[in-house]
């Protein structure tokens, strides 16, 4: 393999203060993991008033001549069927939606400030609906790439810089987006896990393997030499974040490396880049874990605070870690963390597991929805009798009066009344929390096995029974995790105003 030219030239470009639309993916490849699966991470970060709601979307049968109205005025002809999926929208937001499909394609994304240039679109270019898309029609990752690049390369992309992180039951692929008709995606390897913050992380593009790269009809290299950020006469390789990012703290300038994608790369290889490497060659796509991964290892690093690392800012336990200077990879603007568990040796149904912490994780628990659950309860959503998912893509720039109310029965709220009344005495309160959650999970992890054993005796004998058994499980753990939080801050409300 070629020699990668030194990182460090790309520290002085880096001057721009990362936007509060910054989020953390993690992408771990199914040779990787104790159980085969491809196991997908994220915690979406917001900043500002917000409001989530959770959503399952069935299939649906659209008629001929049917088109998909974007965002800025385009279309484009809709299909014969778009597949059902669970959606985590984001009301009144453009680039916050989470989407995970029947197939077991999961979508997120993460802002990647990008070089700036006046954007080549047509019709105003495609950015909100693009996940959309993407979960509605792909039963792969890499199609669900292939769909992304064909409206890309037709409409450009709306904004400056993004990655969408594109999953399935077998595979990663990270699509970055520059602006306009340039991107280019790299397949994550099955051996390596990728650690995404918010700055391009694919380095040495190779044009001429297909099979780990995708990239955009106008080649990025050549657009990289037409803009002047890449002399092909240097005989240095094309690295793709060295000549576009444009993003990044003062601290990733002094550093050489987002702090997020260090430590993240830290905890799950065991081997620590020192500043000296960091200024000197970045950080790696991907590295190979030091051990084989499980659930618990991923929300680990969605739930960490740099603790026992030169940058823990609490390491007096006083205050609260969310709100330090240094930013963590759980933060006080994280909204809600997933983690996909994605298997293709079982039935979809079964093999495809969104485990969803509504909530900042490390004080709430992530909690188990199979795909093969026929709905979601209706407190995960608002005002069900005005907002439905039917009429939510109406609503969703322009809410309903009231939409953004306190209404005290619904997850979004529940959740976040406890991070907000603890957050008064985080670490007095910190461990009772973990020590309740740490129990629930270790119970649903505990009973995965047995439960999906009988799950699939179940798809081999009565498939309609089988739904109803994994709603009414998926269904009342999600209830249990609510009346456990309304528990938990009852109790540390009467502690703290006592």
């Amino acid at each position: 393999m070629k020699k990668l030219f030194p990182f460090f030239t790309i520290l002085i470009l880096l001057t721009a203060t990362l936007p509060s639309k910054a989020c953390y993916t993690i992408a771990a490849g199914k040779k990787t993991t104790v159980d085969g699966s491809v196991l997908f991470g994220h915690n979406e970060d917001d900043g500002g008033q917000r409001l989530f709601n959770f959503w399952r979307v069935p299939r649906i049968n659209h008629e001929p001549g049917e088109v998909v109205h974007l965002k800025n005025g385009g279309t484009t002809p809709q299909v014969p069927v778009t597949w059902a999926y669970r959606w985590i929208e984001s009301v009144n937001q453009v680039f916050s939606d989470y989407y995970i499909n029947e197939w077991g394609v999961a979508v997120a994304s993460n802002a990647c400030p990008a070089v700036k240039d006046k954007l080549d679109l047509t019709d105003g270019g495609i950015g909100f609906m693009l996940r959309r898309i993407i979960a509605q029609r792909a039963k792969t990752a890499r199609e669900g790439v292939e769909i992304a690049g064909k409206l890309l390369d037709h409409f450009g992309y709306a904004a400056y810089g993004r990655t969408l992180s594109i999953a399935d039951p077998n595979e990663t692929w990270l699509l970055a987006m520059i602006g306009g008709k340039h991107w280019v995606a790299e397949r994550v390897p099955d051996d390596k896990v990728v650690l995404q913050a918010n700055i391009f992380i694919i380095r040495e593009v190779n044009f001429n393997d297909h099979q780990n790269f995708i990239t955009s009809k106008d080649n990025v290299r050549d657009y990289a030499v037409r803009r002047g950020l890449y002399d092909p006469k240097s005989g240095k390789p094309f690295d793709f974040a060295y000549t576009f990012n444009r993003g990044g703290s003062r601290k990733f300038l002094d550093r050489g490396y987002d702090t997020r994608q260090w430590r993240g790369q830290q905890l799950l290889s065991g081997k620590t880049t020192t500043v000296a490497e960091g200024r000197r060659h970045g950080l790696p796509f991907a590295v190979t874990p030091n051990r084989k991964l499980t659930i618990s290892d991923l929300t680990a690093v969605l739930r960490d605070h740099y603790e026992g690392t030169p940058y823990d800012v609490t390491r007096d336990k006083k205050g609260n870690p969310n709100n330090a200077g240094e930013r963590t990879i759980c933060t006080k603007t994280t909204q809600h963390s997933t983690v996909a568990q994605l298997r293709s040796e079982l039935p979809r149904e079964i093999g495809n597991v969104l485990w969803l912490s509504f909530g900042r994780p490390d004080v709430n628990t992530y909690v188990p929805f199979y795909l093969g659950a026929s709905d979601i309860p209706s407190s995960y959503h608002f005002v069900p009798e005005k907002i439905t998912w039917e009429n939510s893509f109406k609503y969703h720039f322009n809410p309903l009066p009231g939409t953004f109310a306190y209404q005290p029965d619904r997850a979004y709220w529940i959740f976040n009344d406890l991070e907000n009344l603890m957050g008064l005495n985080y670490y007095g309160t910190i461990g009772e929390i973990r020590r309740t959650w740490g129990q629930q999970e270790k119970d649903a992890f505990g009973y995965q096995p047995a439960l999906e054993s009988a799950a699939y005796d179940l798809f081999k004998t009565n498939k309609p029974l089988l739904i109803r058994f994994l709603t009414d499980y998926s269904n009342s753990r999600a209830q249990k995790a609510l009346r456990t939080t309304v528990k938990l801050t009852r109790k540390i409300k009467g502690e703290v105003y006592q």
